[in-house]
């Protein structure tokens, strides 16, 4: 099967608590990146153990990209580590929020995954890491521009 392993990244200048709660913010994310949703599936707060439904239409279009994750560990505001357990892609992903020297904060998310449908396997054997890093740094641009400025992008 098709695999990505891949890291974007991004500065943003904010603390990391700031972003780590818009982060933590599941259903909010599609307030500021509209091409993607994200259910909380399990009751309580998000922390470890939290089930997750996530749908990305990449460009807005049509084609969506489905799967669950669990959060493994759950460190604010430094680190969310999560499974793809089901749907289109299985494996990790790992959001990292980092202090740079110049008092900003370097946001990482980390990807190791496989494909696991049909359509999945020829998306990821056709664009893998550069399609998951277009997207991702879309979405990692949206998040600098909702913290720093609190505008959307689409």
């Amino acid at each position: 099967m098709p695999s990505i392993d891949v890291t974007d990244r991004v500065v943003i200048q904010a603390p990391r608590e700031a972003i780590f709660s818009v982060l933590c913010d599941y259903p909010g994310v599609r307030d500021w990146f509209p091409d993607y949703r994200i259910d909380l599936l399990t009751d309580g707060a998000v922390g470890e153990g939290a089930r997750l439904r996530h749908e990305m239409a990449a460009g807005g279009g049509p084609v969506k990209t489905r799967f669950v994750r669990t959060i493994r560990r759950f460190e604010p505001p430094s680190l969310i580590e999560e499974s793809y357990d089901e749907g289109d892609l299985l494996g990790l992903g790992r959001w990292s929020l980092e202090d740079t020297d110049e008092g900003a904060t370097q946001v990482s998310y980390h990807c190791a995954v496989r494909s696991n449908t049909l359509w999945m396997h020829v998306g990821v054997a056709l664009t893998g890491r550069w399609g998951h890093s277009w997207a991702y740094r879309k979405l990692l641009a949206a998040l600098k521009a909702h913290v720093e400025g609190g505008a959307s992008v689409a």
